[in-house]
């Protein structure tokens, strides 16, 4: 009868553990059904946009909901057109805008980077004629409200064709997602 006498002789490579076996072979094949996608849309023409993985804590979501109610009393006088809670915030800032400025058009922020942009973010309306719904709300950085703010839509429908339509866009994904 043979006798362990330590763990490290019973290994097939030096400090290889047997337990992460199973996990060998599915990052590997995770990794080649991707590549095999992209290849195969983009032999077919269809550039597919991967999102990052949107993963704020529930005390943004509370912070960007409470910085919204606190403009909406500084612009409007009132909250009280507020018609979002804050699971209706991460919807927005989550599905919609991906965790991004409407206007940021490619991706740049990553991991940590993406987690310090969402403290220069904040929700504004869309048409400030509407209340603040999930059909019109937009998020922006601080820097670009007070621009957005002092612009109407057919202005920005004229001199940003391409902003407008994408912003459009999101906004009735949102009338279709919630059936407004």
């Amino acid at each position: 009868m043979h006798v362990l006498t330590s763990r490290s002789s019973c290994q097939i490579i030096p400090g290889f553990r047997v337990r992460i076996i199973p996990v060998l072979g599915t990052i590997p094949a995770i990794f080649g059904q991707f590549m095999a996608s992209y290849v195969v849309t983009e032999l077919a023409g269809v550039h597919v946009q991967t999102e990052p993985v949107v993963n704020f804590d529930m005390d943004h979501y509370h912070t960007l909901h409470q910085r919204l109610i606190e403009h909406e009393e500084s612009v409007y006088g009132t909250s009280t057109e507020v018609l979002i809670d804050v699971e209706e915030v991460m919807y927005i800032v989550k599905e919609l805008w991906n965790g991004r400025s409407a206007r940021e058009k490619h991706v740049k922020d990553v991991g940590r980077g993406m987690w310090r942009s969402v403290n220069e973010l904040m929700l504004v309306r869309w048409d400030s004629t509407k209340p603040a719904s999930i059909s019109n709300l937009i998020l922006l950085k601080f820097k670009e409200v007070d621009e957005h703010e002092s612009r109407t839509l057919d202005d920005i429908k004229e001199n940003e064709p391409e902003f407008y339509s994408r912003v459009t866009a999101v906004l009735k994904r949102a009338e279709l997602d919630f059936g407004l």
